[in-house]
């Protein structure tokens, strides 16, 4: 939208919410997880504001379930195996029926991580514009690029 393609702008903008919602919508608000799934959870935060609000949520919904939210109380332990709190936490979330099953849980966090990847992507293309000098819609005279004329003068003032 910052390079005046506001059609292509707003709909890359419903596309990447959609998507990214629409995976939250499957797999609930446990999709965003920055505890547990920490790669998912890089693609996830690229599509902004998106990914922003489902951490938030979900750092909510530990906060509530948690039974004690110290530091010095890990929900895994060093072996990386669930401790006794993150047992609690996840029976409290299959009780609750926020707990994410396979394969839902597989396909919920690779719509809202496509989400993010595809926002990447956006993001690059619209940079290429940038610095390719390209402007507003296609076809528009912002957009169109002057070809240079056979015969012009450089920049010393002498005829090529």
């Amino acid at each position: 939208m910052y390079l005046g393609r506001w059609k292509r702008g707003a709909i890359l903008f419903v596309t990447v919410g959609a998507i990214f919602w629409a995976g939250v919508a499957l797999g609930g608000v446990m999709t965003v997880d920055s505890r547990y799934e920490s790669w998912w959870f890089a693609a996830q935060s690229l599509t902004g504001v998106n990914g922003l609000a489902g951490w938030y949520r979900q750092e909510q919904v530990y906060k509530d379930i948690s039974s004690d939210p110290d530091e010095n109380n890990p929900l895994v332990t060093r072996s990386g195996r669930p401790g006794p709190e993150q047992m609690a936490v996840d029976y409290e979330l299959q009780r609750r029926g926020l707990a994410l099953a396979t394969p839902t849980e597989g396909v919920a966090r690779a719509y809202t991580g496509v989400a993010g990847m595809l926002n990447l992507l956006c993001i690059f293309d619209a940079m290429m514009l940038c610095f390719l000098g390209i402007r507003g819609e296609p076809g528009s005279k912002n957009n169109r690029q002057e070809p240079e004329k056979p015969g012009a003068d450089d920049e010393s003032g002498e005829r090529a």
